[in-house]
């Protein structure tokens, strides 16, 4: 669960280390190196718990939603205070 995003609709495999993360926050704080940018990404619906892949290029923002269960993950972040 992530504690700099509280209503993070999914996670993300990071290309540099293949690790699973919430949110960038998170990486930075367990690893010891920065993300790399990487032409496609996995992602973890946390809904439907299904993965899927974008190809970051061509990511828009009409491209927000699970594959899978249509699921919004381009929300506003709620963030602790």
């Amino acid at each position: 669960m992530c504690k700099h995003i509280l209503n993070v609709q999914v996670a993300f495999r990071a290309p540099c280390c293949k690790r699973w993360f919430d949110c960038t926050e998170c990486h930075f704080e367990v690893s010891d190196h920065p993300i790399l940018a990487a032409p496609e990404m996995a992602f973890a619906c946390k809904q439907c718990k299904k993965c899927f892949r974008k190809i970051l290029s061509n990511f828009t923002l009409d491209d927000t939603v699970c594959p899978h269960c249509d699921n919004n993950f381009a929300i506003p972040a709620v963030v602790p205070d």
